[in-house]
């Protein structure tokens, strides 16, 4: 199967490129924040946290699906869940950030190393999601989806047009 992008698609492709591997940087970001936050944290805090937030909505709807998840979620989080979730958070931070930033300067090496990595993550990702059933999770692996399909299509659209610049040197 052979695709081929009029300039205007082209264009719209480069823009999704950009946008989905700004996301997964903006995502990476915000892991590390995290994975900082649980290490300075403890499951108190985070329990506490989750009864802070929650709270309102327990007491206007106490079988709030949402709210009552989280509550579950924070009373099951021990120490090795923990260290686990710290572990996770800053690998696939520095890993979305790091792609991100080598992808944004047209690497072709890691456009390859991008859609393996991200592959992978997405594994674990539909693992999870086939014992959690977490909407969010779902949303995820639906956008990890698509920027993995985005950079596959970038990177094709990039070695054509390596490839043909060779051509034209004659080399």
């Amino acid at each position: 199967m052979k695709i081929e992008l009029t300039n205007k698609e082209g264009k719209l492709l480069d823009k999704a490129f950009e946008i989905g591997v700004l996301i997964k940087a903006f995502f990476g970001f915000f892991e590390i924040l995290g994975g900082i936050f649980l290490t300075i944290s403890g499951e108190k805090i985070i329990n506490n946290f989750v009864i802070f937030i929650t709270q309102q909505e327990i007491i206007n709807d106490p079988n709030d699906i949402i709210a009552n998840y989280l509550i579950r979620l924070s009373e099951d989080f021990s120490f090795g869940t923990q260290i686990f979730a710290v572990s996770y958070l800053l690998f696939h931070g520095i890993v979305n950030i790091f792609l991100a930033v080598v992808l944004l300067k047209d690497k072709l090496w890691a456009y390859p190393l991008a859609i393996e990595l991200f592959c992978a993550f997405l594994a674990y990702q539909i693992y999870k999601y086939f014992h959690s059933f977490s909407p969010i999770l779902l949303f995820l692996i639906i956008f990890d989806l698509f920027v993995v399909l985005i950079i596959w299509l970038e990177y094709k659209r990039h070695r054509k047009r390596i490839a043909k610049k060779l051509m034209s040197l004659n080399i």
